[in-house]
């Protein structure tokens, strides 16, 4: 099956490394769809390219060059294994060029048409990337319920879940993420206004430009026969290495003796929610860990953006949230992290931060740093 991908090609208006500026208003393109190259060997410009893959889509907005397309069937692994190493990135082709000398002697391009793009290993733009869209997710099959204790096993449901669980929450604020003893799970994960609590200054958490393509690796069967993407929140694995690209980050998290829970990601106006159900086969060691620990999400740079890629138990997350407890009818406000709450009726149980040591805060921080640094 042909690999699809995103990619930001060019940016606009901005200097290349060798000084060079493209001018947003003078742009085009041929028309689609356009070769995309790969340089094997360095060579002079993009000389000694051969064609992997297809440019079906082009779009010149934004101070950026935009495309998706395909790669071709037969072309050598070593293509997609560099592009998912993130050792190659993309240079824009171009022709029916006219420039012009500025005043700080740097060549801008006026009148410009785009004719394709050249994987190569030093593009002409440090911020610029092509990023393989994840593979079909395999069909999935429902294990088997595993012995859990009273509560938890209460909590898992026998059946399929129903399709409505995976909708956004019905919340009005900023809500940690809550089993119900039916087996229902939603909250949020992140709120918009929240500072990451191992950076320096006031970090938020990103948006999803995708939607979060790269998160819903999965599949759910739901009561009425519908499959929904889905991501899967797991317990187990500590976040992945921060100086792993984003596909060998996802494989991190793909341990299914780890699956706890498999929901929908979204955003509203208090933050990134997720939604779905307990998983009726999660291991008791597992669903321990789930209950006693917040959970956290790995955000990794994919096309020129940081997209959610899992989202795993920890002992303190990057992104606390303000918690509300009822008890005896009167209301607290007490600062934790996204712990999970087992819900019955409309009472959150209350649940205790953990003190995160000096090395955790310090892969945090680097985690975050690559993540959002330019290249």
């Amino acid at each position: 099956m042909a690999r699809t991908w995103s990619a930001v090609l060019a940016r606009l208006g901005v200097p290349t490394g060798d000084g060079r500026i493209i001018d947003p208003a003078g742009g085009s393109s041929r028309e689609l769809p356009l070769p995309l190259m790969w340089q094997e060997l360095s060579d002079d410009g993009h000389g000694g390219s051969r064609v992997v893959g297809r440019i079906e889509t082009l779009r010149i907005a934004d101070g950026m060059v935009t495309a998706t397309g395909s790669m071709l069937e037969d072309i050598p692994y070593s293509v997609t294994e560099q592009l998912e190493a993130g050792v190659v990135g993309p240079s824009v082709d171009l022709d029916d060029i006219e420039y012009v000398m500025g005043e700080d002697e740097r060549l801008i391009i006026t009148r410009w048409r785009v004719a394709g793009a050249t994987l190569v290993s030093i593009p002409a733009f440090a911020d610029v990337s092509l990023t393989l869209d994840p593979l079909p997710a395999e069909p999935v099959t429902e294990p088997e319920p595993a012995p859990m204790d009273a509560m938890w096993a209460s909590a898992a449901p026998k059946q399929l879940p129903p399709a409505d669980w995976f909708q956004r929450p019905d919340v009005d604020r900023l809500t940690p993420l809550t089993v119900t003893d039916t087996g229902r799970v939603f909250g949020h994960i992140a709120g918009w206004d929240t500072c990451h609590v191992g950076l320096p200054g006031c970090v938020t958490p990103p948006s999803s430009p995708t939607g979060y393509t790269y998160f819903h690796v999965a599949e759910q069967r739901t009561q009425d026969g519908a499959t929904l993407p889905v991501g899967t929140l797991v317990a187990g694995p500590r976040h992945a290495d921060a100086q792993l690209a984003f596909r060998a980050a996802q494989e991190h998290y793909d341990d299914p003796a780890a699956a706890v829970a498999r929901v929908v990601a979204g955003e509203d106006e208090f933050g990134i929610w997720v939604a779905g159900w307990l998983l009726p086969g999660a291991t008791p060691e597992a669903l321990d860990t789930f209950r006693t620990s917040p959970v956290s999400g790995d955000w990794r740079r994919v096309g020129g953006a940081l997209e959610l890629i899992g989202v795993c138990s920890v002992n303190v997350p990057g992104f606390p949230v303000r918690r509300v407890h009822f008890a005896a009818g009167a209301q607290r406000a007490l600062i934790g992290s996204f712990g999970i709450t087992p819900q019955q009726g409309n009472h959150f149980a209350d649940s205790r931060n953990v003190i995160k040591d000096e090395t955790d805060i310090a892969r945090a921080r680097l985690r975050w740093a690559l993540a959002t640094t330019e290249d």
